[in-house]
């Protein structure tokens, strides 16, 4: 790869033309445009998310939320750091942190750990969905009992999918990875986890590219028990207590995992045919369907915002729209409460 090393910034490297001999100039430029759209205006939902999840957490805060939420939250760190970040780099041409400078570790370290935080608590979510649509009373404890199998394991994986990723690329960036490749440190790199042992990397393959396919394969088990009680089981006799609740709350889990395959397919997809047929990289798809994965994180929260209603409601009352509605609902009693009074008034005179 062809880079170009900027004297300004000593701890930065830019590749302006990839393998396959493409400018990369005018894709970072477009880039950087659409970033500064999306960036400040992700920053300013997420932080909204933020102020409404703080206020409402006793009523919104539920077990059934817990990986939503967790997951949400690790994606406003994603989107608090590295966005900024990424606009500062597109700026730069694409510049990266040098291979293996204490800003490239930074980058990595702030980019893979939340990362793989929110890649397992989705997969726990889809799972929790699937459980949910076949058995909606899976956390439902008895009579003198304070944890039932389900909700031990819902904990447990919840520590799991939290604890494992913070603990476990601090120790193997020191033992057996590295943000510069140990086996050709002269070599002109990017910055990213170079691993030492062949069995490093695929076990890293694996916990990249499997809560993906656990997701993706979560949600055609749904989509195939839905037509199954649709057309040929045509189950209509259930409507359980609570359950416009329960609905509302699998609409939101429904839209909340659509965007993530839409987002998540065109970088995994590309990613592992490539790995796995050893095809030659190409910057240019991969930049942008990096900028496709950091539209995830900018904008799965605003689906949860959006569609949990009491944090609809206070987002509308306390934050954005409390003054709009206050002008609003004295015109529509006026026009709906005072002409109905009129109008009866006139038929008992009559």
């Amino acid at each position: 790869m062809d880079s170009n090393n900027d004297t300004k910034f000593p701890t930065i490297q830019c590749d302006l033309i990839d393998d396959l001999g493409y400018d990369l100039v005018p894709m970072y430029r477009v880039l950087f445009f659409l970033s500064c759209f999306t960036v400040p205006s992700g920053i300013i939902l997420n932080l909204i998310f933020v102020i409404t999840l703080i206020c409402r957490a006793k009523k919104v805060f539920d077990i059934t939320n817990h990986a939503l939420l967790l997951s949400c939250l690790a994606q406003v760190l994603l989107s608090f750091v590295q966005g900024p970040i990424r606009i500062y780099f597109y700026y730069y041409r694409g510049c990266l942190p040098l291979a293996g400078s204490a800003l490239c570790q930074l980058s990595v370290y702030l980019d893979y750990i939340p990362t793989q935080i929110n890649d397992f608590l989705t997969a726990q979510l889809s799972i929790e969905r699937l459980l949910l649509i076949v058995k909606p009373f899976i956390f439902h404890r008895t009579r003198h009992q304070r944890f039932s199998f389900a909700i031990s394991l819902h904990y447990l994986s919840l520590f799991v999918a939290i604890v494992f990723p913070s603990l476990y690329y601090p120790i193997i960036m020191q033992n057996g990875a590295s943000t510069i490749d140990l086996d050709d440190p002269s070599a002109t790199q990017t910055c990213d986890l170079w691993y030492s042992r062949d069995i490093y990397e695929l076990f890293d393959l694996l916990i990249t590219f499997v809560p993906y396919f656990l997701i993706l394969t979560m949600c055609l088990l749904v989509i195939g028990l839905m037509l199954y009680r649709k057309y040929i089981h045509s189950d209509q006799r259930r409507r359980q207590p609570g359950g416009r609740a329960h609905r509302r709350l699998l609409y939101s889990l429904n839209l909340f995992l659509l965007w993530f395959l839409l987002t998540w397919s065109p970088w995994v997809l590309y990613d592992f045919f490539q790995t796995i047929l050893n095809l030659t990289y190409s910057v240019y798809i991969d930049a942008i369907t990096t900028y496709i994965v950091y539209l995830n994180y900018t904008f799965s929260s605003t689906i949860v915002l959006f569609t949990f209603k009491e944090m609809r409601q206070f987002c509308f009352t306390k934050l954005c729209f409390h003054h709009f509605i206050r002008r609003v609902e004295p015109i529509q009693q006026n026009q709906t409460g005072r002409p109905l009074q009129t109008f009866r008034q006139n038929n008992t005179t009559r």
